[in-house]
């Protein structure tokens, strides 16, 4: 009985998945092979390359009077290892804590956000 309610439930949800079409109308899913793909790095490489060729050296940028300064040493100092990651607190929201933040940001958008009348359409509220 479980496996067919869920059975159901996955039928229904891969039905509606947008076509194939609809993703590259939507320039989602791009059809291209890898020489496409290399032939796009190799021109944007080039185009790159030629940006930089075509900066002004330091003598041009001086006769422009655009001031450089160069320092003739590096400070290095050493830094203690320490833990990198992000503090993430949003994931010890309880789903009260969740639904209160989306109730109050609703109030807000509703009551004191300032919206163009001809946009007010498109502001989007949270479900409670």
């Amino acid at each position: 009985m479980v496996q067919n309610v869920i059975l159901v439930f996955f039928r229904r949800r891969l039905s509606q998945r947008p076509a194939v079409e609809e993703l590259e109308r939507r320039n989602i899913l791009k059809q291209r092979n890898d020489q496409t793909e290399q032939e796009e790095r190799r021109e944007i490489k080039q185009r790159l390359t030629r940006k930089l060729n075509q900066r002004p050296t330091v003598d041009e940028l001086r006769d422009r009077k655009i001031l450089i300064r160069f320092s003739d040493y590096v400070e290095v100092a050493k830094a203690q290892d320490y833990d990198r990651r992000a503090d993430k607190p949003w994931t010890r929201l309880s789903a009260a804590d969740k639904a209160a933040i989306r109730k109050e940001l609703n109030e807000y958008k509703s009551n004191e956000m300032e919206v163009h009348a001809s946009s007010k359409h498109l502001t989007r509220f949270h479900r409670p």
